[in-house]
């Protein structure tokens, strides 16, 4: 039995880079490979556990991690690879995760990606491997290893990519029973959400659930999942699912085009919108990325369920990704 790897991953903070998405002409997996690098900052929290049931966020204390993820050169292991290290915001001497991730295009094309991860056999020899050519230069092929069934399928819509594993071959043996991992996970600009979830091979029961979010201070930021349908012939009767793209509403964006080659950024806002100081509102904007020249705009109340953008040929619709119930939106 082996264990997941990813068990806990990263979050994507303010220090990351700030990335536009790639023309047509770039492959999704280089794309992620622009957009995934940076020092990240996560909220982390356990959402379920068997000895105190569901749980809201209100209910647990939150984790604050740092995550390192970094380009390296390891040309016998493939042309696309990242170095990922991670540790608890006040302990940086203790790693909790450390991993290469190699990417590569989908065998089936299109705007999927494959992520594989592969662990290393000892740890502490390869700590801040990004940042020693001499390490890099000693790593071999027997120093990491390659589990099985953890590989992560991701799929770009707009800038940001969303996926996880698939099937119940990523096996987990923490809690020593037959676990395995369902995980879900949007890597953005602006954004990055994940979703660990261990259940018995046996019945498909839920063991435990953890989730992770940007950390953003000092507000109490939410996150929002937008469906962004358009319409081929301008008929609303005619409107199909575009992308899907997730904001948080401290001047969250995300950006996406059009199958006509449009191009448009989403931002939404609140408690951060300088002009309704006096207000509480949630504000969605639709603008042109190039010229910043409003599309489109709407507010509702600061509490609102849903938010919505309709121009007819496009709608915007977009609602917050962790709902009180616990059950997950997107």
């Amino acid at each position: 039995m082996k264990h997941f790897i990813f068990g806990v991953v990263v979050g994507l903070g303010c220090a990351a880079p700030h990335v536009r998405a790639e023309p047509a002409a770039s492959s999704a997996a280089d794309v992620l490979l622009k957009v995934w690098p940076g020092v990240r900052d996560s909220s982390e929290q356990l959402i379920f556990a068997p000895d105190r049931g569901p749980a809201t966020y209100s209910d647990q204390e939150e984790l604050r991690v740092r995550t390192v993820v970094a380009r390296v050169q390891v040309p016998w292991l493939g042309l696309r690879v990242l170095y990922l290290e991670e540790f608890l915001h006040d302990n940086p001497a203790a790693i909790r995760r450390q991993l290469l991730l190699k990417i590569e295009p989908d065998v089936q094309g299109g705007p999927r990606v494959h992520v594989f991860p592969y662990t290393f056999k000892d740890p502490d020899r390869w700590r801040q491997l990004n940042r020693s050519p001499r390490l890099l230069a000693q790593l071999k092929p027997a120093d990491i290893a390659a589990p099985n069934g953890c590989d992560l399928v991701l799929r770009q819509e707009g800038d940001q990519f969303r996926g996880g594993t698939s099937g119940l071959d990523c096996e987990d043996d923490s809690a020593g029973e037959d676990l395995y991992v369902d995980y879900r996970m949007v890597i953005g600009t602006d954004v990055y959400w994940y979703r660990r979830r261990l259940l018995r091979e046996s019945d498909d029961e839920l063991v435990e659930e953890v989730m992770g979010y940007n950390w953003f201070e000092p507000n109490g930021a939410r996150l929002f999942t937008c469906r962004v349908e358009w319409s081929v012939t301008g008929k609303p009767a005619d409107l199909h699912l575009l992308a899907r793209l997730d904001v948080h509403d401290q001047g969250g964006r995300a950006r996406f085009t059009t199958p006509d080659g449009r191009k448009f950024e989403l931002s939404l806002h609140s408690e951060d919108w300088p002009f309704a100081g006096d207000r509480d509102a949630l504000i969605l904007l639709l603008e042109d990325p190039v010229t910043s020249i409003p599309v489109a705009s709407s507010w509702t109340a600061l509490d609102a369920r849903q938010i919505a953008i309709d121009l007819g040929w496009m709608s915007v619709r977009c609602g917050p990704l962790v709902p009180e119930t616990d059950e997950v939106a997107s």
